[in-house]
């Protein structure tokens, strides 16, 4: 089968790999029908990441989903033909961090990802077939009227995004700033208009994804204006956000999103760390007062909650797809997903 497979810095291709298949009584085998290059990806793509680097030759992705087309002896909750979505992280649902709610912790798997190296290497999803292990876990079954791209990312940045919201414990009434407004920030900026907030602004510095934060009720904060925490204390009346949304992952963000709360506020980062350690402004933070809230999403959690959300069309994941392309061209999609060519915001994949 033909899938997107790293070869080093900067170099993914699309490459013919053997086509996986039932190993265990719970795997299913999946025909995937759409996937995504996912911000995360790109720290693979660049290197970084130290345990995380996948090994030359892997398969790619973990944005993904598709049709079940063999499933094993022991799989009862899906069956071929059903059109299934799966979460990034693996995860077996049996161990105690899976039955307390924290699938990402998973002893089982090691705390796996699909196309990652933490744990047991899974093949990724930017394939033309997948293996999905713990099938009756981690398969949630996608309604026929469903379109692809409004269901495929309740396995990851939708989730993401609506996990940063919640944790920010956002009050109708509150300000909230969202610094980031890649696919997860664009996210978290439509599920934090779930919980009432007066107003959401959208911190970045790329012309054209703070055009689409406007479109979705944001109000821009361009990072190359001036300092953030200043022009946003400025919007709001001198005492900053009630809630800071934190969706890139870096250390400078991370900074300012403390700097710009106010003081009692709140912060909830769910960025990918790439770096061991980084600086933390703790004195700040301590005199403010501040609840700081982070980690990986558990996806698995939410797939099924929000899916009414974005039937009934209460979030509009598919927004935020500005390229569509067949799996071959990858390499170009990572390309200009990586460079902010071509107003690139979100790269689907169709085999």
């Amino acid at each position: 089968m033909k899938a997107i497979t790293f070869h080093g810095v900067g170099d993914v291709r699309a490459t013919e790999v053997p086509d996986p298949k039932v190993v265990d009584a719970t795997d299913v085998v999946l025909r995937i029908t759409t996937s995504a290059v996912c911000g995360s990806d790109l720290h693979q793509y660049h290197g970084r990441g130290g345990g995380a680097l996948v090994q030359t030759g892997a398969t790619m992705g973990h944005e993904f989903m598709g049709v079940v087309e063999e499933t094993g002896a022991a799989v009862r909750s899906v069956r071929r033909g059903d059109r299934v979505i799966v979460p990034f992280s693996v995860s077996c649902g049996q161990c105690d961090w899976c039955r307390s709610r924290m699938p990402t912790q998973c002893t089982t798997t090691g705390r796996a990802v699909f196309g990652g190296r933490f744990g047991h290497v899974w093949g990724g999803g930017q394939a033309e077939r997948i293996r999905v292990p713990f099938a009756d876990h981690l398969c949630e079954k996608v309604p026929a009227d469903m379109a692809d791209d409004d269901a495929i990312f309740l396995g990851d940045i939708l989730s993401t995004g609506y996990v940063c919201a919640e944790n920010g414990g956002i009050r109708p009434g509150d300000s909230v700033a969202v610094f980031g407004a890649g696919p997860v920030g664009l996210l978290a900026m439509q599920s934090a208009q779930l919980f009432g907030p007066a107003r959401v602004f959208a911190v970045d510095r790329v012309d054209y994804r703070l055009a689409l934060a406007a479109e979705l009720g944001a109000e821009p904060v361009d990072l190359d204006a001036g300092d953030p925490a200043e022009q946003l204390r400025a919007r709001t009346g001198g005492r900053g956000p009630d809630v800071v949304l934190e969706c890139v992952g870096a250390e400078a963000p991370f900074t300012q999103a403390i700097q710009a709360v106010r003081a009692g506020g709140t912060v909830s980062s769910v960025g990918v760390y790439v770096e061991v350690s980084m600086g933390f402004p703790a004195r700040e933070a301590f005199f403010k007062d501040l609840t700081l809230k982070m980690g990986i999403c558990n996806a698995r959690n939410h797939m099924a909650p929000l899916m009414p959300l974005v039937r009934l069309g209460k979030l509009r994941p598919a927004r935020i797809i500005t390229h569509t392309m067949p799996l071959a061209e990858a390499p170009r999609g990572y390309a200009i997903f990586d460079r902010k060519e071509d107003r690139a915001i979100k790269v689907m994949l169709k085999p």
